[in-house]
């Protein structure tokens, strides 16, 4: 069984904050049955960090959301590679392997 829980706003504002272009990336499969990283999380997560911006008066961030139904399965990785060329990060809100698996397959 996979449980997650994502980190909180604050700790994930401060991962984030150094870059301008983000892309929040969800996994379609279990962080979507564990209501963790799933499309529905993804588009949360995007609106609190845009009001999380404006509360702090700062508009230096843009971000792009993205889910893909496995992180974790380099066959559903494949459809990033045009959408990590126009980002200086990603945010995955997918589990630890789907993490890993990003940072293989996409290693710059």
């Amino acid at each position: 069984m996979i449980v997650a829980e994502q980190k909180n706003l604050d700790e994930i504002w401060r991962i984030i904050s150094p870059y301008e272009r983000v892309l929040l990336l969800g996994c379609g499969t279990c962080m979507t049955v564990c209501n963790a990283g799933g499309e529905r999380e993804i588009s949360f997560l995007h609106n609190a960090l845009i009001l999380a911006e404006a509360k702090l008066g700062e508009h230096s961030h843009f971000f792009f959301e993205y889910t893909i139904k496995r992180q974790c399965d380099y066959e559903f990785l494949d459809a990033l590679r045009d959408k990590i060329d126009n980002v200086d990060a990603i945010l995955s809100l997918g589990c630890g392997i789907g993490v890993q698996a990003i940072a293989e397959r996409f290693p710059d």
